[in-house]
């Protein structure tokens, strides 16, 4: 019964005391995350779904992380364009670090400390990104499209960065 109480003891304490710490592997390696959010699809394609974004740091590197559900040989790969509310546009440059599981395709995208300060003054309107697939002689998917932040789940994204890249 002690060594019952003991344990019971000792998982409460970790339980209250624990600070959650959000992960997203890809590949072989692993980053400090955010929670997901979504932005909606612009295409009227019902096989293409919404983006999901996550923040992450990888040490001091700020990382850009976008996903969406789609069959297991396609990649998002290529350039991904930010649109941010003022008219700003940020383009990140596709580095490779890319996986596809369960299919779910994310990419992960670096930001410079410019491209974060310019996200912190001014929320994310649209981001643009492409779906290639080099297993494929003939593939629906491949092409560029666009998901907004807007409707339901618009997200205030400068006060979650701010937030995240601070702590």
């Amino acid at each position: 019964m002690k060594k019952i109480l003991i344990f019971l003891y000792t998982t409460l304490f970790y339980t209250i005391t624990a600070n959650g710490q959000n992960f997203f592997f890809i590949n072989e390696e692993s980053y400090s995350c955010s929670e997901t959010f979504t932005l909606q699809s612009n295409s009227d394609d019902p096989d293409v779904n919404d983006l999901n974004v996550i923040l992450a740091k990888d040490g001091t590197t700020a990382i850009f992380i976008v996903s969406t559900k789609i069959v297991s040989t396609v990649r998002i790969s290529g350039k991904l364009i930010i649109y941010l509310d003022d008219g700003t546009v940020i383009s990140c440059i596709d580095r490779g670090i890319k996986d596809n599981v369960d299919d779910i395709a994310s990419t992960a995208y670096q930001l410079t400390n410019e491209e974060l300060g310019k996200m912190k003054k001014s929320n994310i309107n649209t981001v643009r990104y492409e779906i290639k697939c080099a297993e494929c002689l003939i593939n629906l998917y491949e092409g560029n499209y666009t998901a907004s932040n807007k409707g339901s789940s618009k997200t205030d994204f400068p006060v979650l960065i701010s937030d995240f890249f601070e702590n």
